[in-house]
């Protein structure tokens, strides 16, 4: 059996009842790393195309408080980031 180091284990703790190496999971360590998430980064590094239904589930099921901010990018096209604040 595998040995879980602590940052697995404040992971298991935060979301019960979620897989290792899961994409819920990855997404959680990012947002909780300090990263700031866009769907594309979901895309890129998280293996989702559906970044939102994730936050919504952390948010809702688990009572993750994640924020988010709408960003204008230089072609006037508008995003959303993801992210926890630290507190």
């Amino acid at each position: 059996m595998e040995k879980m180091d602590d940052r697995n284990l404040f992971i298991s703790e935060a979301l019960p009842g979620t897989q290792p190496g899961s994409t819920i999971r990855d997404i959680y360590s990012c947002l909780k790393q300090g990263r700031i998430l866009t769907s594309l980064d979901a895309v890129n590094e998280n293996r989702t195309v559906d970044l939102a239904k994730y936050i919504s589930e952390l948010r809702n099921k688990y009572g993750i408080d994640i924020k988010d901010r709408w960003i204008t990018l230089g072609n006037r096209k508008r995003i959303k980031q993801y992210f926890i604040e630290k507190k």
